[in-house]
C-alpha cells in the first residue's frame, strides 16, 4: 500500500471529526494495530485548527491486573505520554485506564469464589475483566452523549474468522453498529491493512506523543522468539502473530508470547509461566483440588475446594515475593477472606490473615475477641433455630458479600445453593 494511503486515512478521520458531532472512543491495547489507530487519530486532530478542537475523545485501555509485565510497562508509559501531549496541545483527548472492580478481579474470582482456572468452555475471565469495565464506562458516557463512534484496530487480515465477521456487518457511511452497545458506532480505519503495512507505518512514522515504536517492535520480536524482519516483499515472514494476553491464561494450550519473552531474557516470565502450570494442575479434577459437586449442587467438577484456595494463595504470595511484582492487593485479600466464610467447609474468618502473616511475616489485622464473640452469637442463634452453625455462617457471609458490593441480583440463588449443600450433607449422613 502506498504511503499516500496513510495520508488518506488521516484526512478521512479529520473530515469525520469536523462533519460528525458525535464524541469519539479509541480502543487501545498497546499492540501494533491499536497503536497505529491511536497515532492516526492524534494526527487527524492535530490537523484540525486549534479553535475547532471541541470534540470529546477518550482513549480506552483495560488493565486486567494480570497482563504480561512487559506490556504493562509499555502501556503505562505510552498512556502517560498521550495524556501530556493532549494537554500541552489542546487536543481534548483524555486517557482512561480501566480496571475491573476488586470484587471481579482474577484472584478474587478464583481464590475467593473458587472459580476454576478458565478453559474454552468456561471462559469467565474475559467478560468480567475486559468487557465489563469498558461497557460500564461507555454506558455512563452515552447517558449524556447520546451516541459515540468507537475507533478500533481490527483488520480483516488477522484471521479468516475476523474477515468474515467484519464483512458480514452492515455499514452506514463506513460505520458499523456495535453488536452489544446499540448507541455506539464502530469505525475500523485500518480494516484492509496487512500486517506488513502496519509495521511499515509504525516504523517509519514516529507517534505524535513523542516516541517511536522500536520498543514495541522489539517486544513483538522477543515474543515471537525471533527477529521481526523489515518487510520488503510478501515472501519474508511477518512479525505479527504474537498475541499478548494475561500471563495467567489457561485457555490457550501454550502461551507462546510469554515463552518468547522468557527466551529473550525476561526472567520474570520463568516464575509466571511456572505458576500458570500450577493453575492447570488445580483445574484438573483428577488432582483433587476441585469439589465433587457443582455450585448448584449437581454432581460434577465444581469450584476449587477451600484447601485448594488456601494453597493457591500461599503460592501466589510466594510468587509475588520471587518476582517483586504486585500481584494481589490488600483489598482483594479482604474480599477473599469474606468469600471464604461463605464457602463450603467455611473458613473461620482468620484464614487469609494466617497465610499472609506466615508468608510475609507481617501482621494482618484481625480482632480475635470480636471474631470469637461473633462465633458464639452465631452458635447461639443456630441452636435456637436448629440450624447447622456452618450453614448459618455461610449464609451471613454471603449476604455481607453482596452488601459490600451494593448488589442483590443472584443472592437468592446463592443462598438456595447453600441450603442445598446442607440438605445434601444431611442426606449423606442419614445414608451413612
Amino acid at each position: 500500500m502506498a504511503s499516500t494511503s496513510y495520508q488518506e486515512i488521516r484526512d478521512s478521520l479529520r473530515q469525520l471529526y469536523l462533519d460528525d458531532p458525535r464524541p469519539w472512543l479509541v480502543g487501545f491495547s498497546g499492540g501494533k494495530d491499536s497503536t497505529m489507530v491511536a497515532s492516526l487519530v492524534f494526527d487527524a486532530v492535530l490537523a484540525v485548527p486549534p479553535e475547532q478542537r471541541k470534540k470529546e475523545i477518550a482513549v480506552l485501555c483495560t488493565d486486567t491486573r494480570v497482563e504480561i509485565p512487559a506490556i504493562v510497562e509499555i502501556i503505562e508509559e505510552t498512556l502517560g505520554r498521550m495524556q501530556k501531549f493532549s494537554r500541552d496541545n489542546g487536543l481534548n483527548i483524555e486517557v482512561q485506564l480501566l480496571r475491573p472492580p476488586p470484587e471481579q478481579s482474577f484472584w478474587v474470582n478464583m481464590i475467593g469464589r473458587g472459580y476454576p482456572p478458565p478453559n474454552r468452555v468456561f471462559r469467565w475471565c474475559t467478560q468480567r475483566m475486559k468487557i465489563d469495565p469498558v461497557s460500564t464506562f461507555v454506558n455512563q458516557r452515552i447517558g449524556h452523549w447520546g451516541e459515540a463512534i468507537l475507533h478500533l484496530g481490527a483488520r480483516r487480515a488477522e484471521s479468516s474468522t475476523r474477515a468474515q465477521a467484519m464483512a458480514g456487518r452492515e455499514t452506514r457511511n463506513g460505520l458499523r453498529r456495535h453488536p452489544d452497545l446499540p448507541r455506539v458506532w464502530v469505525f475500523n480505519p485500518i480494516e484492509f491493512f496487512s500486517t506488513e503495512e502496519v509495521w511499515a507505518y509504525l516504523l517509519q512514522k514516529p507517534n505524535a506523543w513523542g516516541a517511536d515504536n522500536r520498543a514495541l517492535y522489539k517486544l513483538y520480536a522477543n515474543a515471537s522468539n525471533g527477529e521481526c524482519p523489515i518487510q520488503i516483499d510478501t515472501s519474508t515472514p511477518s512479525c505479527g502473530n504474537s498475541r499478548f494476553g494475561c500471563w495467567t491464561c489457561t485457555v490457550v494450550e501454550r502461551d507462546k508470547a510469554s515463552e518468547g519473552l522468557l527466551a529473550a531474557g525476561d526472567e520474570r516470565m520463568e516464575h509466571l509461566l511456572g505458576f500458570r502450570e500450577t493453575l492447570l494442575q488445580f483445574r484438573d479434577p483428577a488432582n483433587g483440588w476441585r469439589d465433587s459437586r457443582r455450585m448448584n449442587g449437581n454432581d460434577g467438577p465444581g469450584p476449587l475446594t477451600i484447601e485448594g484456595r488456601r494453597e493457591l494463595l500461599k503460592r501466589l504470595l510466594r510468587l509475588q515475593e520471587e518476582t517483586g511484582l504486585t500481584l494481589i492487593t490488600p483489598e482483594e485479600l479482604l474480599l477473599i477472606q469474606q468469600m471464604w466464610k461463605a464457602a463450603r467447609d467455611p473458613d473461620d474468618g482468620r484464614g487469609v490473615a494466617r497465610i499472609v502473616n506466615k508468608q510475609r511475616g507481617v501482621i494482618m489485622s484481625a480482632d480475635l475477641k470480636e471474631l470469637n464473640r461473633l462465633r458464639e452469637l452465631e452458635e447461639e442463634v443456630a441452636r435456637e433455630k436448629s440450624i447447622n452453625p456452618d450453614i448459618l455462617r455461610r449464609m451471613l457471609a454471603k449476604v455481607e458479600e453482596y452488601s459490600d458490593s451494593n448488589r442483590a441480583h443472584g443472592l437468592p440463588d446463592d443462598l438456595l445453593n447453600i441450603l442445598k449443600d446442607d440438605l445434601a450433607e444431611q442426606t449423606a449422613g442419614e445414608k451413612g
